[in-house]
């Protein structure tokens, strides 16, 4: 059993299983104030922009988009759980101890007052801890302004914000363009090249002999800068380079996903579902413009692919309609990103009763796109046949605030760091995958994981 450090004895803050913290919750005391106008900007501009705040830092969590979101960094909790039901205690226990605290928070907008970042591990028989943390610092940005949250154990001073903000300048050599010495040595993780290929040609196998619709494979490769690089600034390169994705930072779990699991806000929830992929090339802008609208068409109309985001499509619909008093589904659009292009449906809906974000997260996970169909069914060939452990990969990641709603997407376009960021000494395991489908061709599908981790690769400074 993990023993509790009491907060402000280390840096760690307090540590504690999510049962226990359900049953004896701890007492926290957070404070929410706005900021000045225009000291954080979505682009910088004349203030500073959320992703430079974490400049230099090892440590951070990080929830941006379009430059709005939360950062933060220190810990003040850290709740744990385990196995089939990580989800559901890790949302009893945030329950119960936002039960057992006190804050002040004259916003009262999302992401305001008491808000914990989590990230989950992918299967419940995973060595990877799901968790959620709070931070000591929370900096948010919305439409309507930016705002300071502080997170203390019950009887601590919460810091002054004087002092706070005058930390929050980033250091100068901060950037996202700064560049490590050389290139970084990348290695094979749980299967190489060629054990890949004969990996998706043994699912198909098995599902022609009818064992699965679809199973999502996925894949690892072992990467290590040729010089330190600091966690906050692997974060700005994402957000720079992929600013309409989640750039993400939970517990060293980091990336810029495009799929939003769950969105929940005043009891109305939003998802998008993404499967279906048509890898992009480099090229100059009129090149690209015009590869992006061949393969647009091409997306649209490919049967494969139409087929594999119809069950991804129908599987969220199936899971959603018990626990809403409304959903719609738009027609199935193309989403297009700097390094592929993907079929994406939107969904809308209104929850019935008292249903939270976590509870979502839980219904929904693991969704067709990142597990397969039937469930059960991929998730048993995923364990037979992947070789490895996901750890976080391929689960939820995102935000819960005090009444239980907040913003969740999968894990997604991301990369394992090793604690205390991806140095020299250990390496980052960098995560790509792909729907597997009777019809699929293996080539491809190894160029697709190629392509999607693509965006960590450039980040973490390897020339591709």
């Amino acid at each position: 059993m993990t023993v509790a450090v009491p907060a402000g004895t280390s840096a760690g803050g307090l540590r504690l299983p999510a049962a226990q913290a359900a049953a004896a919750p701890p007492r926290m005391s957070f404070r929410t104030v706005a900021l000045p106008a225009g000291s954080i900007t979505p682009e910088g501009g004349g203030g500073t922009g959320l992703l430079e705040l974490l400049a230099g830092r090892q440590d951070p969590v990080s929830w941006v988009r379009h430059g709005r979101g939360l950062v933060g960094w220190g810990r003040a909790l850290c709740l744990e759980a385990a196995g089939t039901d990580r989800i559901e205690a890790l949302r009893a226990a945030w329950r119960a101890t936002v039960y057992a605290s006190w804050w002040r928070d004259a916003l009262v907008r999302p992401g305001t007052g008491p808000v914990a970042l989590g990230t989950i591990a992918f299967s419940p028989d995973s060595a990877a801890a799901s968790v959620l943390i709070v931070p000591r610092v929370i900096v948010g940005l919305d439409d309507a302004g930016a705002w300071l949250t502080t997170a203390v154990a019950e009887g601590e001073a919460h810091p002054d914000a004087a002092e706070v903000l005058a930390q929050m300048r980033p250091p100068a050599s901060g950037g996202a363009t700064a560049s490590s010495p050389g290139a970084p040595v990348i290695s094979p993780g749980a299967l190489s090249e060629t054990d890949y290929l004969a990996t998706v040609a043994e699912v198909q196998r098995r599902m022609t002999a009818g064992e699965a619709r679809k199973v999502v494979l996925a894949r690892d490769l072992l990467v290590t800068p040729a010089a330190p690089l600091a966690t906050g600034d692997l974060l700005r390169r994402l957000g720079a380079s992929y600013p309409s994705c989640w750039t993400f930072a939970v517990d060293a779990m980091v990336g810029a996903t495009p799929e939003l699991l769950v969105r929940l806000e005043n009891r109305h929830l939003a998802s998008r579902v993404l499967a279906g992929t048509a890898r992009r090339h480099p090229g100059d802008a009129a090149a690209r413009a015009r590869e992006a609208e061949r393969l647009a068409g091409w997306l649209a109309a490919s049967a494969k692919n139409r087929a594999e985001h119809e069950l991804a499509r129908a599987s969220a619909i199936s899971v959603l309609e018990p626990l809403c008093s409304t959903v719609e589904a738009q027609p199935p659009r193309v989403l297009t990103l700097p390094n592929v292009l993907h079929l994406a449906t939107d969904i809308t809906g209104v929850v019935a009763g008292d249903t939270g974000a976590l509870s979502l997260v839980g219904a929904l996970h693991p969704t067709a796109a990142v597990c397969g169909t039937p469930t059960a069914a991929a998730a048993r060939i995923i364990a037979e046949v992947e070789g490895m452990d996901r750890g976080r990969y391929g689960g939820p990641v995102g935000w819960v605030d005090w009444h239980g709603e907040g913003e969740w997407c999968i894990a997604l376009r991301s990369a394992a760091l090793p604690p205390g960021g991806a140095g020299p000494q250990a390496p980052a395991r960098v995560f790509g995958g792909g729907g597997i489908m009777p019809d699929s061709v293996p080539a491809d599908e190894l160029a697709e994981t190629k392509a999607k981790m693509r965006p960590v690769l450039a980040a973490l400074g390897a020339n591709i």
